[in-house]
C-alpha cells in the first residue's frame, strides 16, 4: 500500500511547537475525536487562531496521506504526560472517510516508523496508556470501533505490514518524490 508523506512542519517558535531534542522510546497512537476530520484539516487547525488548545502531534494520518507537523526528535504535546510528549512520537488517526483505508494507511505508516527505529509492536502505546483517556477511541471504544477493527486488529495489521504479509508496497511519496521502502 502506498501513501503520501507530506512535511508541513510548524515554524520554529510556533506556540504548538515546543522544540527541544529528545530521544524516542515509543509511538503513541491517537484518533482525532472528530468524525469529519481529514489530515489536511487537522494540520490547518494547528495554525488556526481560534484553536486555543495546547495540543500538537508529530504526524496525522488520513486515507493514503500522512502529514508531519513536528520533527520526530522534538517534543509534541500529545499525551498529557511530559515523558510521553518528549519521548514518544505522536500519531493522530483521522476518523472520517473509509475507516479500513484510513487504518490500513496508519498501520503501514506505523510499521515503517517501527522499522526505521528497529522496534517491534511492543513500542506502541495508546493515549489511554498515558492518562486513561478514551483515545484512540476508534480502536478502543466499542461505540466507535467498526468492523472488528479494534486495537488488537491494528496491532496485528502493523505486525503483518512489518513482516510483508499484507499488501505489498512499492514505495511512498515524500513531498512529491517517490522513495522505495524495504
Amino acid at each position: 500500500m502506498d501513501y503520501i508523506l507530506k512535511e508541513d512542519i510548524l515554524k520554529k517558535g510556533h506556540r504548538r511547537r515546543p522544540g527541544g531534542r529528545y530521544s524516542k522510546a515509543s509511538i503513541t497512537i491517537h484518533s482525532t475525536g472528530n468524525s469529519s476530520s481529514v489530515a489536511k484539516g487537522e494540520r490547518a487547525w494547528l495554525d488556526n487562531a481560534e484553536n486555543n488548545r495546547d495540543a500538537s502531534w508529530h504526524y496525522v494520518v488520513g486515507t493514503g496521506t500522512v502529514i508531519q507537523a513536528i520533527p520526530e526528535e522534538e517534543e509534541a504535546w500529545h499525551c498529557g504526560k511530559t515523558e510521553g510528549n518528549r519521548h514518544s512520537i505522536g500519531v493522530e488517526i483521522c476518523e472520517s472517510g473509509d475507516r479500513r483505508s484510513v487504518l490500513e494507511t496508519a498501520a503501514v505508516f506505523v510499521a515503517d516508523l517501527l522499522k526505521k527505529y528497529g522496534w517491534g509492536v511492543e513500542k506502541l502505546k495508546r493515549h489511554y496508556d498515558w492518562t486513561g483517556k478514551d483515545c484512540p477511541r476508534i480502536l478502543i471504544d466499542k461505540a466507535y470501533v467498526t468492523g472488528g477493527m479494534n486495537w488488537d486488529w491494528f496491532i496485528k495489521a502493523v505486525k503483518d505490514f512489518m513482516e510483508g504479509e499484507m499488501v505489498e508496497r512499492s514505495g511512498i511519496k515524500v513531498n512529491g518524490k517517490r522513495i522505495e521502502v524495504r
